[in-house]
């Protein structure tokens, strides 16, 4: 392939490869989002579906990291549940990596999620809270 025609596309692409890294909870480059945050860090990505919604659990680094993960979501209302999902994860530098994935009926109760990761040197804590009726 040209190498003019690399950088083109490498620019072009670079846009949107950082809009997709913040609408995904991702670091953008220091100089573009201010102070660095620590790593590694984690999120809970809420994904509307129809009448569904779909939680991820994500961990991010700029450097390989390991560890074990658990998420827990918990139902409000009158028809309450409990969700609990665990095990160990991988994730590759600099992309979030997806430890846990749920899909649940939107319905009239919202939802209260958990996710807690552990490293060796360290943990990280996310929540994130799901009302019916109602778009993050």
């Amino acid at each position: 392939m040209p190498r003019l025609l690399v950088k083109s596309l490498a620019a072009s692409l670079l846009p949107l490869g950082l809009a997709w890294r913040a609408a995904a909870g991702g670091s953008l480059p220091e100089d573009l989002a201010g102070p660095t945050p620590e790593y590694p860090s984690c999120d809970i990505r809420v994904v509307y579906q129809g009448g569904s919604v779909v939680l991820e659990g994500l961990v991010f680094d700029p450097t390989p990291v390991s560890g074990d993960y658990e998420m827990r979501i918990s139902q409000r209302g009158a028809n309450r549940s409990d969700i609990r999902q665990s095990g160990d994860f991988e994730a590759a530098p600099g992309v979030p990596g997806s430890v846990s994935l749920v899909s649940l009926s939107l319905g009239d109760s919202g939802y209260d999620a958990t996710l807690h990761v552990r490293w060796d040197d360290g943990a990280a804590d996310c929540t994130r809270q799901v009302s019916a009726g109602t778009r993050l």
